[in-house]
């Protein structure tokens, strides 16, 4: 094969600089860290609408052998195009992406070894043609690669491995209370990118699932799946989902566990009766159907203890009984609530104090005048939808044929309007108000 002059030759590169004076140590360290927190790998990652291009320029000026006046960050950002999906896999780009694997053999420059150990994190797939071949070029210059990387090898040394790295790092999770931060610890400074972490991801909720069966377990993946000032994990959440589900389709947590699983759940990713998409999209429908009966008891008994704390009634306590047995029963299919303006103060309240990362969903009843306290219960039961409602109003009672009757799942309710919907069974809760309700639902 025809010599080639390595490509930091070609860009000649060199420069003279005046030493600058030393900041504090201090200032220093500390202005290092909000940069790779803002910026955390050392090559950027292009828009899609650029990739395209970006690659295309630094292929012409591989085959026409010309450098002149090629900044290093095209080169760089094009290796992140060049090793995307798209194109990792292209025969036109064969010689271009051999280009890079010979460069990265024998480069001295730690700021290209580092972005394409970068490009490795980010694009591997075990076992892939271009996780092999890119690993087997960094491994040829692993000692030239710097701390940072240095440091990550001595932490994982299998890292560079292209078929166990995800495992390595999943191992190394496992023991961490803070997985999220002890990663960028030790150099994996986006411990949520795609790549290598993906597939850690996966790994790591498939070994560590056993400890989903207790709080502390719990706590620790919420805080893996969103930390702190970040958004949640949305690649491999399903299959995290599924795993906080898996222990409970045939049994039932404690109920503080169940409310706290629920919560987090749903604060993360959203209620799976009016959000059903992203997250929610690769959880299976058994595990599904357990999180769906689990809302359907926590909506009963969310809206009966708002109601309770908000309204001094000794009704409650029977309704209570009442609806709670039903759904232990199995009849209960569905239920939503609808919540004053008082009431959903208080809802959220309550949720700031459990420490949890979400509060269930919920509508809103915006009936005013003598009714702007009213918070209402919709259940659907059977072929009928059965609406339940404080402050003295009556048990409403629709066939689910009736368009006009209240749907579930909606954002907002007037109470009032319910009333007046023709074709409703209505029943104030006097007398033996539960025997009614069984005979017509």
């Amino acid at each position: 094969m025809e010599y080639r002059m390595g490509l930091l030759e070609k860009l000649n590169v060199r420069r003279q600089f005046e030493a600058p004076a030393l900041p504090a140590t201090n200032r220093l360290a500390s202005a290092t860290e909000r940069i790779l927190s803002r910026w955390p790998d050392v090559v950027a990652n292009p828009p899609e609408r650029d990739r395209e291009k970006l690659v295309a320029e630094i292929n012409l000026r591989f085959l026409n052998d010309d450098w002149s006046d090629t900044p290093m960050s095209l080169v760089t950002s094009a290796a992140r195009a060049l090793f995307d999906a798209e194109r990792r896999e292209r025969p036109d780009l064969e010689e271009l992406r051999t280009f890079y694997f010979d460069e990265c053999r024998v480069s001295t420059r730690m700021g290209f070894l580092g972005a394409m150990a970068s490009v490795y994190i980010g694009s591997y797939v075990p076992g892939a043609r271009h996780s092999v071949e890119l690993s087997k070029s960094l491994r040829a210059a692993q000692s030239r690669l710097g701390g940072r990387w240095t440091n990550l090898l001595e932490q994982i040394p299998n890292v560079l491995d292209p078929f166990d790295a995800h495992e390595a790092v999943a191992r190394k999770m496992l023991p961490m209370e803070d997985p999220w931060t002890e990663l960028k610890a030790i150099g994996l400074r986006s411990p949520h990118a795609n790549g290598l972490m993906d597939h850690a991801h996966l790994a790591y909720i498939k070994e560590y699932s056993p400890q989903l069966k207790n709080r502390d377990g719990m706590q620790r993946l919420f805080g893996w799946l969103k930390p702190e000032r970040q958004e949640a994990k949305l690649t491999g959440a399903a299959e995290a989902i599924s795993a906080c589900l898996g222990h409970w389709t045939q049994a039932s947590p404690p109920e503080d566990e169940q409310r706290y699983l629920l919560e987090n759940l749903i604060g993360l990713y959203g209620d799976p009766r009016v959000q059903r998409g992203g997250a929610w999209t690769g959880v299976p429908e058994q595990l599904m159907s357990v999180i769906l009966r689990w809302l359907t008891r926590e909506n009963i008994r969310f809206f009966l203890d708002i109601v309770s704390a908000v309204e001094e009634s000794h009704m409650w306590e029977p309704r209570r009984k009442f609806w709670l047995g039903l759904h232990q029963q199995g009849r209960i299919e569905a239920a939503w609530v609808a919540f004053s303006d008082r009431a959903a103060r208080e809802a959220w309240s309550r949720s700031k104090l459990s420490g949890s990362r979400g509060t269930f969903r919920f509508g809103r009843q915006t009936a005013g005048g003598s009714r702007s306290n009213t918070s209402l219960l919709i259940l659907k039961i059977g072929r009928k939808i059965v609406v339940e409602g404080s402050h003295n109003y009556r048990v409403h009672i629709f066939d689910s044929m009736n368009q006009k009757a209240p749907p579930l799942y909606g954002e907002f309710y007037d109470c009032d309007k319910i009333r007046d919907v023709p074709g409703a069974k209505a029943k104030s809760h006097l007398g033996y108000w539960e025997g009614w309700v069984l005979e017509n639902i």
